[in-house]
């Protein structure tokens, strides 16, 4: 198994599609996730596109102690794994906080930018009223009644997939060393908007009607931010629709970077 380097981490990633002839797509996970999250994309790109999926710093295969977990090196973790790797540039596909890691890639490294895809998250841009959304969203959601339920997808996706929502669950528990504790107030940090001037790369923001994470209303505003970003939505999925609603996910996404051609 690959593994790249930066400042004394060692950075897991597996790569498929070698011979595939379109930009390669990298993967960044959530903060429920590590690589293995895209099991449901890997095949289904692979035919088409040099695919890399990666584990975060301080994510399942990517140990780290935890004064070296910080969510201000994941930019350059990127670069480091994608330089490992041999690839120059490449699609960003970014669920949750792995919109931090792509966004921040995007503004800080364009050139290894060939597109943007933000799944179900801001990335790090917030507003007034962004915010005000986020916290209305946290104070109304109830209480999980079964093991196999999980707010990071739809409240009753345990009920119309139960193996699949303990699947998640499964994932999620490969990040044994693990403190996101650790991360919390850097995720608070907002990007200087400022920053988005002359700012070109496609970008697509991907939301459901059931995120109860980062509602819609809240993405709409973060891709409004965004010159050129465009939005859409992906049913009734919760905030995971990579894992809920697979195929739709991967089209949406497949039609965008066509679009692009």
């Amino acid at each position: 198994m690959p593994y790249a380097n930066n400042q004394s981490v060692r950075l897991f990633y597996q790569t498929w599609g070698e011979q595939a002839g379109d930009d390669p797509i990298v993967f960044a996970h959530g903060a429920g996730g590590n690589a293995a999250s895209w099991w449901q994309q890997v095949p289904w790109f692979a035919d088409r596109h040099r695919v890399l999926a990666f584990d975060h710093r301080g994510f399942a295969r990517s140990a780290c102690p935890p004064e070296a977990f910080s969510r201000r090196y994941f930019v350059e973790d990127l670069v480091a794994i994608m330089d490992d790797a041999q690839i120059d540039r490449a699609v960003l596909v970014c669920q949750s906080m792995g919109g931090w890691t792509g966004l921040g890639m995007a503004l800080e490294h364009p050139e290894r930018v060939s597109a943007l895809v933000m799944s179900h998250t801001p990335g790090g841009i917030s507003t007034p009223e962004m915010d005000t959304i986020r916290r209305d969203a946290a104070d109304r959601r109830p209480a999980l009644t079964s093991p196999f339920a999980h707010w990071a997808v739809a409240p009753d996706f345990h009920e119309k997939h139960l193996a699949l929502s303990h699947l998640y669950t499964q994932i999620s528990g490969f990040n044994t060393s693990l403190d996101l504790s650790l991360m919390g107030r850097e995720l608070q940090t907002p990007i200087d908007l400022a920053r988005f001037s002359g700012y070109s790369i496609p970008t697509l923001f991907l939301t459901a009607e059931q995120d109860a994470i980062f509602p819609p209303e809240m993405i709409h505003l973060a891709a409004a931010q965004v010159p050129g970003a465009e939005v859409k939505m992906l049913g009734d999925a919760g905030h995971s629709s990579y894992f809920e609603s697979a195929d739709l996910f991967n089209r949406t996404v497949q039609e965008f970077l066509d679009g692009l051609e």
